[in-house]
């Protein structure tokens, strides 16, 4: 049997979720990080992270980071097949749960939506993707579907 036949069809699926979130999010960070390019072509409403990343502490904003571009190399590689994926995607999760502590520390001294972005939703979704994520690899490796 070859690789090829042996791939799991929810490897493709969480693959494709996951690169789909986390490139979602990393467009928002490009736009939040070079305010000319939001001169230029500007986001829609709903989207956009520069009022987020405008009130986060140093230590919060470089876990978001790696949140976010950690998040889209692990879910990359997931959708290739990669095993190093559930390397990258450990660290994921561990940067999410940073960005978490920091959402929950924000809605608890009353900083609900800095930049129309809910810290609290949005802290809370980053982890969950990336513990979905993560889970999902760790079993998939576990059983060789991975």
């Amino acid at each position: 049997m070859s690789a090829a036949t042996n791939r799991s069809l929810f490897v493709t699926i969480f693959g494709v979720v996951g690169v789909l979130w986390f490139a979602l999010h990393a467009v928002e960070y490009v736009y939040a990080r070079y305010e000319a390019l939001d001169d230029m072509l500007p986001l829609v409403a709903p989207l956009g992270l520069a009022g987020l990343f405008a009130e986060l502490p140093q230590w919060a904003s470089i876990a978001l980071t790696a949140t976010i571009w950690l998040g889209l190399l692990g879910a990359f590689l997931l959708l290739l097949g990669d095993r190093a994926s559930v390397f990258i995607l450990s660290l994921t999760l561990l940067a999410a749960l940073v960005t978490l502590a920091w959402s929950v520390l924000a809605f608890s001294q009353g900083l609900g939506a800095p930049g129309q972005v809910n810290a609290l939703l949005f802290g809370a979704g980053q982890a969950a993707v990336a513990f979905g994520l993560w889970l999902y690899a760790r079993t998939a490796k576990r059983y060789g579907t991975l």
